[in-house]
């Protein structure tokens, strides 16, 4: 482990299910210094029995930690923010207008459409879609925008647009979720998916008024499972994302109270082989409440 003034990085984990770790281990008597972040996350992984990546970085400082960032993980419905952003894009270039109406049909709805199901027969218009997927990850929405961007290479050009050259997606909803170990289809990184969020969402890939509102999107999104890990008085544009084998995803900007910006980006599966694993959003929350102390140091 190689720890520096301007960053804090930890090699890739495979976190398999070791013996359990009691909560008290994890989170250390304030008043005691906390162990390593790597044999924090380590332990969290051996009591949820979870392979972790995180690539987290404070933009005010640069300070960063990596965990496994490299490693490459089901991205399952994180691909809505890029999808939207790509929609975004095209609506500051004149190519579409987010007024744009989009024919609501009963074939196009999938599990998981709460937003879209009750609309069929219907029309929305391509701002009501990006919220729909950003917001509850409707995954009719989600199909309904890559049907609007030209399938789900769109996506994966987007990606490369924007300097992200990991992130990949070959299928559509729900199909894109089966997160099967090996399979290189509908994956990216967490150092990947991370940096390309931040261009959105900071960056210049959408002017100003554009990647306001992609941000306001974001902040409103209503599954969020980094937020429970978060001190009090911050906020985050994220979008979650979660499959087969347990794959649990979390990527966004957590807002503090102070003006802070963090990057946190967790991407998580089972250490099993289970396709039909338990969901792991409570690790989401810890693993933020985890890495929080870290981004916290002075620079």
């Amino acid at each position: 482990m190689t720890v520096s003034r301007r960053g804090l990085l930890v090699g890739g984990l495979t976190l398999a299910g070791l013996a359990a770790c009691s909560r008290s281990t994890v989170l250390a008597d304030p008043a005691e210094p906390l162990p390593p972040i790597g044999d924090r996350l380590a332990a969290l992984g051996r009591r949820h029995n979870a392979r972790i990546g995180v690539y987290a970085v404070d933009l005010g400082s640069d300070r960063t930690v990596e965990v496994g960032a490299d490693d490459m993980l089901a991205m399952c419905s994180t691909f809505k923010a890029y999808a939207s952003a790509a929609v975004l894009q095209r609506a500051q270039q004149g190519r579409l207008a987010l007024t744009d109406a989009v024919l609501v049909g009963r074939s196009d709805i999938r599990e998981h459409s709460p937003v879209t199901e009750p609309r069929v027969g219907s029309t929305m218009t391509l701002a009501e879609l990006c919220q729909a997927a950003l917001q509850q990850s409707d995954n009719a929405a989600g199909n309904l925008l890559l049907r609007t961007l030209g399938g789900p290479s769109a996506i994966t050009d987007f990606a490369r647009s924007i300097g992200d050259d990991r992130t990949r997606l070959d299928r559509w909803e729900t199909e894109l979720n089966t997160a099967i170990p090996g399979d290189p289809r509908d994956t990216s990184t967490p150092r990947a998916l991370g940096s390309g969020f931040r261009a959105v969402l900071t960056g210049d890939v959408l002017d100003g008024a554009h990647r306001q509102m992609l941000e306001d999107w974001m902040r409103a999104n209503q599954t969020s499972s980094m937020r429970a890990g978060l001190p009090g008085g911050w906020a985050t544009a994220d979008k979650t994302g979660s499959g087969g084998y347990g794959t649990t995803n979390d990527v966004g900007i957590a807002y503090g109270p102070q003006g802070q910006r963090w990057l946190l980006s967790i991407m998580t599966r089972s250490a099993t082989d289970d396709p039909d694993a338990d969901s792991l959003r409570p690790l989401i929350g810890e693993i933020a409440a985890a890495v929080a102390p870290e981004l916290s140091q002075p620079a």
